[in-house]
């Protein structure tokens, strides 16, 4: 009878002293870099940007800088409000990884936010020669040849995008700024007032509506 307990208690015992260590490795965070990276996600999807952080430096310190931890790092010090820090990664990042897409992706975007066209087009262009591109990256592509004086270019690019996302409001608003670019007036105003009825309310829907006012059909 005792060994039948014995037996019996051994295992629950084993059970119960695996699930505490399983708890503690998820409260105090695994060094497996997959677990940190999943656990990283997860704090940030969860609102939780300084354990997100933390986890996300333990993992760059664990097996080294890649695009995915930098990108997060990026995104994570952008969230936390330091704007240059976030930029000063991206452009390390794309230093190391310059074939990376996300991470010249996330650049591009970042320099186009403050203004730097230029900039976002120097890291855009060696993407040209590849084989395919990147989700977004005809949108974002057309918007700074736009930008900067690259009209044709940024025509090429922008209908390909509005070819494959007709009914996107913010393809449609920037085929109407290139269309305004061009002098076309009434293109622009079509495709402004198209974009306007597909877009959600929110600051984006806002902006048409700015354009709209300040283009004479």
């Amino acid at each position: 009878m005792k060994n039948t307990l014995l037996k019996t208690i051994t295992p629950s015992l084993a059970a119960l002293a695996a699930a505490l260590i399983l708890s503690s490795c998820q409260t105090m965070g695994s060094s497996d870099p997959i677990a940190l990276e999943i656990q990283s996600r997860e704090a940030l999807h969860a609102g939780e940007i300084d354990r997100s952080l933390s986890l996300t430096e333990a993992l760059i310190a664990k097996e080294g800088p890649t695009p995915a931890s930098l990108n997060q790092m990026a995104l994570l010090k952008s969230r936390k409000g330091n704007v240059e820090a976030a930029g000063r990664i991206l452009r390390y990042a794309h230093g190391l990884y310059p074939a990376s897409a996300p991470i010249t992706l996330n650049l591009a975007k970042f320099e186009a936010s403050r203004g730097e066209m230029s900039a976002a087009r120097a890291a855009l262009l060696p993407l040209l020669s590849g084989r395919t591109w990147p989700d977004g990256f005809r949108l974002l592509m057309g918007r700074v040849d736009m930008e900067t004086g690259h009209l044709p270019e940024a025509s090429i690019l922008l209908h390909e995008a509005l070819r494959r996302h007709p009914d996107n409001p913010l393809v449609l608003a920037n085929m109407g700024l290139l269309h305004e670019r061009q002098g076309e007036t009434r293109m622009a105003h079509r495709n402004l007032l198209k974009a306007k009825e597909l877009a959600p309310r929110g600051a984006l829907r806002q902006r048409i509506v700015a354009l709209l006012h300040s283009i004479a059909p």
